[in-house]
């Protein structure tokens, strides 16, 4: 079976994951690590796309958090797979973002990801993303955060 090395780890290339019984967390970063999520428009769209991509079965997101300068997601891979998905997430929020962001490009290439085992890595997982905006000074609590959720939830 034939492996690719990324960042000090090996991915399967024949394991495609795309049966929507995989769980990921998934990091989705701004070029240069700059703040370009501090406009509501922005992250208003960004949640729309979210939403649009999992109704269209690309994948299924348990938790959302836009960070300034990052994205994280908590998410099942759809029935194309998680790369299809985020690689359309990431292309149709650029396209909004070069009529109405700050005339950069938006993302890095790529994105990071982690697959989810067990129920215990879950919530480790929810429960880190959900700090996020308390360590990074943004909100006291996390239940303050405005731009974090479910798609459940909407």
């Amino acid at each position: 079976m034939e492996s690719r090395r990324y960042r000090g780890y090996q991915r399967c290339s024949r394991i495609d994951y795309a049966d929507g019984n995989n769980t990921f967390a998934v990091t989705i970063c701004v070029k240069p690590r700059r703040s370009a999520f501090t406009a509501p428009d922005a992250n208003t769209e960004m949640i729309a796309e979210m939403v649009r991509i999992q109704n269209e079965g690309l994948w299924g997101v348990y938790l959302y958090c836009i960070m300034l300068d990052h994205i994280h997601l908590v998410a099942n891979a759809g029935r194309l797979g998680l790369s299809k998905a985020v690689m359309r997430f990431k292309g149709r929020v650029a396209t909004w973002w070069r009529r109405n962001g700050d005339g950069q490009p938006l993302w890095q290439s790529g994105y990071f990801d982690h697959r989810i085992r067990h129920a215990e890595g879950f919530r480790d997982k929810c429960s880190y993303i959900l700090q996020n905006p308390v360590r990074a000074g943004l909100v006291v609590q996390a239940e303050d955060y405005a731009w974090s959720g479910s798609l459940t939830q909407r």
